[in-house]
């Protein structure tokens, strides 16, 4: 592997490991930070976001500290995008979102928020026990006062996402 490579893959395992750790007391900062670090490792399809385009990233709500969080972490820039937040109020409204996070405490069935961004061709990232197994892409798992994350890359490459071999190779489970 090239040292270039190697560099990159530390860098990231740091960036997505560490965060763990280090805020293991603020898990929705923990959470958050997770969901925009995948993002950075997503490639979209253009027919879902065009070149220059702000990445919409939306908030499936149920968790309220999670809500506060996510408004802070939303204008700033990720991997040279712009980051556009929406909280969803329903399944429907993820019509227009690139990457869709679902707490374990939404409301209503996990499967209807899940397919609704499966249908736009979004991200779909959560922290319900068993998330990939009920059909989102990026699970995160505790794991020791930590999280890891579990991805369902079938899912992601029906809707022509590109996970980054980086992003796979730190996942805990890939399926």
């Amino acid at each position: 592997m090239p040292m270039h490579s190697s560099l990159r893959l530390l860098v990231v395992a740091l960036g997505l490991l560490c965060v763990g750790g280090a805020q293991a007391n603020k898990p929705t900062k923990v959470q958050l930070g997770f969901l925009f670090n995948f993002v950075r490792y997503v490639e979209w399809p253009e027919s879902v976001l065009k070149p220059g385009a702000p990445l919409h990233v939306c908030l499936v709500p149920g968790n309220a500290d999670l809500t506060a969080q996510f408004t802070e972490l939303v204008g700033q820039p990720v991997a040279g995008l712009s980051i556009v937040g929406k909280v969803l109020a329903r399944p429907a409204d993820a019509v227009n979102c690139h990457a869709v996070y679902v707490p374990a405490e939404a409301p209503g069935p996990l499967s209807a928020w899940v397919d609704a961004a499966y249908k736009t061709g979004a991200l779909t990232v959560g922290d319900a026990p068993d998330f990939v197994d009920a059909g989102g892409m990026i699970g995160l798992v505790p794991v020791g006062g930590r999280y890891r994350f579990d991805i369902n890359l079938g899912k992601a490459l029906a809707v022509n996402l590109r996970i980054s071999s980086q992003l796979l190779k730190l996942a805990k489970t890939v399926k």
